[in-house]
């Protein structure tokens, strides 16, 4: 018997790769003998560069530590992955969500700048193969902090350059933008944003309505930044002389999908597949008996590129059955059996708060692990 055990990170409660020991440990309590390959997975958000270490260390990759901006300011430690010219590098890392106290998070005054920081910090170890995990990001800036670090220049309506640190509230403020010494360093650097979400950076789906509620955005401020936003994409358009507005991916991490299209000639993937191809994933499939994948909450919005559908749909290429675990499942969830996922549990095994299923999310996995496997031995004896 083989079991592959997949699982995401539970958002502010366990790590990928703490979940999938807890789900390895709970399997071995039914059966020592089940083989289990742990593959702690991301979507390229929060925990892409964990998901990705073990393996990536073993052909090679060094784990590389700079020290830069958080998102409000705060000098935190990055890590990155280099192999020679590669570079892997996670946003979160630099400028995430769960880098800010929730009560202290309010995004109008975060920065991306500190992932210009780490991207400058790879381009002067000569990377020119750069992959940039989007996610988890407590920003909503549209990508000008970044740009700013690395040498784009942004002017007001009375030509006055910006030399603040940029963050949200100053897109208001740009009414022009020259990139020509960004650019100039991406000349022979191919870089890919990997992200999980489809939006665009502007409108009813873009970054500010969908994702600045999460970052702290109050309600009265949601309209305030959508306009801001849209004169910057106007500002971007005319300026730059490309229309990447409503690519798909575009308002990802607060926008910096559309930065990374206009300021460093990024290409956008999804996530979850850089990971899984990065991890030969297929390959741990062969000879599998089951597949168990998940993620704190499983939703409608887990069917838009989230990781484990992405595993579900390569298991389901040779026919493997594939459980999901969750803290939480919603109302619209049942979509997912559409995506490959046969069953889906919640981990709560009696009633509980949100702050007790997170602080002890080790043991209920462990709990409903056993409790699966003897159910599957069953019937795959």
């Amino acid at each position: 018997m083989k079991i592959v055990v997949a699982l995401d990170s539970f958002k502010g409660s366990i790590s990928a790769s703490d979940a999938c020991n807890a789900v390895i440990s709970g399997i071995h309590k039914c059966d020592s003998n089940i083989e289990c390959i742990a593959c702690p997975i991301s979507d390229g958000g929060e925990g892409f560069i964990d998901s990705l270490a073990a393996v990536l260390q073993h052909q090679g990759y060094e784990i590389k530590n700079i020290e830069v901006l958080s998102a409000y300011q705060q000098q935190v430690n990055a890590k990155i992955l280099v192999k020679d010219e590669s570079c892997i590098i996670e946003m979160a890392q630099s400028c995430g969500l769960e880098l800010q106290d929730i009560s202290k998070r309010r995004c109008l005054h975060a920065t991306s700048y500190g992932l210009g920081q780490v991207v400058s910090y790879a381009l002067s170890l000569g990377c020119t193969d750069i992959k940039i995990g989007l996610g988890g990001s407590a920003t909503n800036d549209g990508g000008i902090g970044f740009a700013q670090a690395l040498g784009a220049i942004f002017y007001d309506q009375n030509d006055n350059k910006l030399d603040h640190i940029l963050t949200a509230q100053d897109l208001a403020l740009i009414a022009k933008i020259d990139a020509s010494a960004c650019l100039n360093r991406f000349k022979n650097v191919k870089v890919v944003g990997t992200c999980d979400v489809a939006n665009p950076l502007i409108g009813d789906n873009g970054a500010t309505y969908v994702f600045g509620p999460q970052k702290g955005m109050k309600d009265g401020d949601l309209q305030l930044l959508e306009n801001a936003m849209q004169n910057y994409a106007r500002v971007l358009v005319k300026d730059l002389k490309s229309d990447f507005i409503n690519v798909s991916g575009a308002g990802a991490a607060g926008g910096m999908g559309a930065a990374l299209m206009y300021f460093c000639n990024a290409q956008l993937e999804r996530g979850i597949e850089v990971v899984l191809d990065t991890l030969d994933f297929d390959q741990k499939l062969q000879d599998t008996n089951l597949v168990i994948v998940g993620e704190g909450c499983m939703d409608g919005q887990s069917a838009k590129g989230k990781a484990p559908v992405g595993v579900a749909a390569h298991a389901k290429k040779y026919n493997l059955p594939v459980i999901g675990l969750c803290g939480c499942i919603k109302d619209d969830a049942d979509i997912l059996y559409k995506h490959n996922i046969d069953a889906i549990f919640s981990i709560c095994n009696k009633p509980m708060n949100l702050q007790e299923s997170m602080q002890n999310a080790y043991t209920l996995l462990e709990k409903i692990s056993e409790n699966l496997s003897r159910f599957f031995l069953r019937f795959n004896s």
